[in-house]
C-alpha cells in the first residue's frame, strides 16, 4: 500500500509538471548536458598562441621554417606564416588565412610578441584583421621549455554577445551610446565582459627546428559575464572556467589527452510567460583516447545526469 501511494504521488507530480511546462518530459527539460563550447574555444585560441611562441623562438635561434618568411623591421622582426603549409592545428571553422607575428627580443631568452590572424579574400580584395593578441615569451633552458602567458579582458556593449573582439572604433561608438542614453531607457541592451589568463608551456624536446613534436601544457582560467534585453525579456549569465595541466600536441588534434577542466555556469532567463534557471558545476577530464570527446567526472545542478558522459569537443 505504501508503495502504491508513493507511485500515485509521483505520477501526480509529473502530471502537474507536464501541465505547467506543457512538455512531455519534465526531466529532459530541467536537466541537460553542461556546456563544452567554452573549452573548445579556449583550446582553439591558446594552441595557435603556443605555436606562434615556438616560431618566435625558432627564429631567435636562427632556424628557418618552410611556411614562414622572416623580415627585419628596425628593432623588431616580422614573421609571415602561411597556415596552408605545414600548419598542424587546423580546427573546425577557423579561417586564419595568414598568421603575422611581430616580436621584439628583449634579451637572449625573452621576447615580447604580437600575433595577428588574418582572413583574406583574394577575389574581392578584402582584408580583415582578426584576434590581435600580445604576450611575453620566455625560454627556460633548464626545464627545456618555452612559456607564453596570454591574458586579455574584453568589454562589449553592442549587438552581439558572441563576438567580443572589438576594434577601437567599435569600442568608442559603443561607449558613446552608453554615455548618451540611460540603460533603463534602452529596449535592447547587451553587455558582455570576458577575462582570460592562460599559461602555455611548450616542451620542444630539444628540437627547436621541429614544431611538430612540441607538447603543450595549458593552465589558467576564464570568466565571462553577460546581460541582455532589459525591456522585453531579460537574461543574465556568469560562466567561470579553469584548466589544470591540459596536455595537447599535434599527435592528436581532436582533443587534449590529459588534464582537467572545472566549470561553473549560472544562467537566468525571464519573460512575461516563463522563467528558466540553469545552475551547475562540472568537473571534466581529458583522456588518452583520441576520439574528440571530454569526460564528465563530476556534475551538480542541471548537469547532474551527465555524470559519466563523454561529450563532443567538435574541434575538427
Amino acid at each position: 500500500m505504501k508503495n502504491l501511494k508513493f507511485l500515485l504521488v509521483l505520477l501526480l507530480i509529473i502530471n502537474f509538471s507536464c501541465r505547467d511546462k506543457e512538455i512531455d518530459n519534465p526531466i529532459k527539460d530541467w536537466f541537460q548536458d553542461p556546456p563544452v563550447s567554452p573549452v573548445t574555444q579556449t583550446i582553439k585560441t591558446v594552441v595557435p598562441v603556443g605555436y606562434a611562441a615556438s616560431l618566435v623562438v625558432m627564429d631567435m635561434k636562427g632556424y628557418k621554417s618552410t611556411n614562414t618568411k622572416s623580415v627585419q623591421e628596425k628593432s623588431s622582426k616580422i614573421l609571415y606564416v602561411d597556415t596552408n603549409i605545414d600548419y598542424p592545428y587546423k580546427f573546425k571553422g577557423d579561417t586564419y588565412g595568414e598568421m603575422i607575428i611581430a616580436y621584439v627580443q628583449t634579451d637572449t631568452n625573452t621576447a615580447l610578441v604580437s600575433v595577428f590572424f588574418t582572413d583574406m579574400d583574394i577575389i574581392s580584395g578584402n582584408f580583415e584583421l582578426q584576434n590581435v593578441i600580445a604576450f611575453p615569451v620566455v625560454i627556460d633552458n633548464i626545464n627545456k621549455k618555452i612559456t607564453a602567458v596570454y591574458a586579455s579582458m574584453d568589454i562589449n556593449l553592442g549587438a552581439d554577445l558572441f563576438d567580443i573582439d572589438l576594434t577601437q572604433e567599435e569600442t568608442t561608438e559603443s561607449l558613446g551610446k552608453l554615455n548618451n542614453q540611460a540603460i533603463t531607457d534602452n529596449s535592447d541592451v547587451e553587455i558582455a565582459v570576458t577575462q582570460d589568463a592562460w599559461i602555455i608551456e611548450i616542451f620542444h624536446n630539444d628540437t627547436y627546428d621541429n614544431l611538430l613534436d612540441d607538447n603543450f601544457k595549458i593552465s589558467g582560467g576564464q570568466q565571462a559575464i553577460a546581460v541582455e534585453d532589459f525591456e522585453t525579456e531579460s537574461s543574465a549569465g556568469v560562466l567561470q572556467m579553469a584548466m589544470i595541466n591540459v596536455d595537447f600536441s599535434s599527435e592528436c588534434i581532436e582533443n587534449p589527452t590529459s588534464g582537467y577542466v572545472f566549470m561553473q555556469d549560472i544562467e537566468v532567463e525571464s519573460s512575461t510567460n516563463n522563467t528558466e534557471i540553469v545552475f551547475g558545476h562540472v568537473f571534466y577530464e581529458f583522456t588518452p583516447s583520441c576520439d574528440g570527446q571530454i569526460l564528465v567526472d563530476i556534475a551538480t545542478g542541471n548537469f547532474i545526469f551527465a555524470i559519466g558522459s563523454r561529450l563532443d569537443l567538435d574541434l575538427i
